[in-house]
């Protein structure tokens, strides 16, 4: 059976292996933040909390956990039989700002398992390395937060180059007309987002396809 569309945006549901190709970075942020981590080729990475909030971290202990991977990884509570009140969004924005220089190439939130490219998107000044990162693991800690120490926290991923054609490939699309012939009970249409992404399938297993 292909895989349903959308899986690469999904959360792994085991810890993510680091695919062929990739180079492995560990590191330990004893620096503080914002933590800098080279990755060849005149690219780095830079691991930024923009919270904006400063007294908050003077007074929390320093081994309190702020942000780690774990979270995606563990098991979701079943929701609630009655609907609750909004509540705002618990997680901090940890980010990777991937720079060439002084160039920007992207920002990349932190995600367990998230692939993601940093193309050069702004003014040409000169030439510029694409690169892809994926997010393994990380752990911060609020003493990490505050400033420089050994409070034990991490951060691991793994980047390579962007100089090659993806490897992970889906089914090709169904043409329209195809689609529209097939009876209505092979049929699965489905629209997702404020711009409208459709996806159509054809149940029939010779046919399974998806058209964007």
């Amino acid at each position: 059976m292909p895989p349903f569309p959308i899986d690469r945006y999904l959360l792994p549901e085991t810890p993510v292996e680091v695919p062929d190709g990739f180079t492995e970075v560990r590191q330990s942020l004893t620096a503080g933040l914002p933590h800098r981590v080279e990755l060849g080729a005149g690219v780095h990475a830079v691991l930024i909390l923009p919270t904006g909030l400063a007294r908050q971290w003077l007074n929390t202990d320093p081994l309190a956990v702020v942000s780690s991977s774990a979270d995606d990884l563990a098991p979701r509570p079943a929701p609630p039989a009655t609907p609750r009140a909004p509540a705002l969004v618990g997680r901090v924005p940890l980010r990777l700002v991937v720079r060439q220089g002084t160039r920007i190439l992207g920002s990349v939130p932190l995600a367990t398992g998230l692939r993601r490219v940093c193309p050069d998107t702004g003014p040409s000044t000169g030439p510029s390395t694409a690169v892809e990162l994926l997010v393994l693991a990380w752990l911060l800690h609020a003493g990490t937060v505050r400033g420089s120490g050994d409070y034990g926290s991490t951060l691991t991923l793994a980047w390579r180059p962007a100089d090659r054609a993806v490897d992970q490939f889906g089914p090709p699309p169904i043409n329209e007309f195809v689609w529209r012939r097939r009876p209505p009970a092979q049929r699965v249409e489905s629209e997702l987002g404020p711009g409208k992404l459709r996806y159509r399938y054809l149940l029939d297993k010779k046919m399974r396809r998806v058209l964007r």
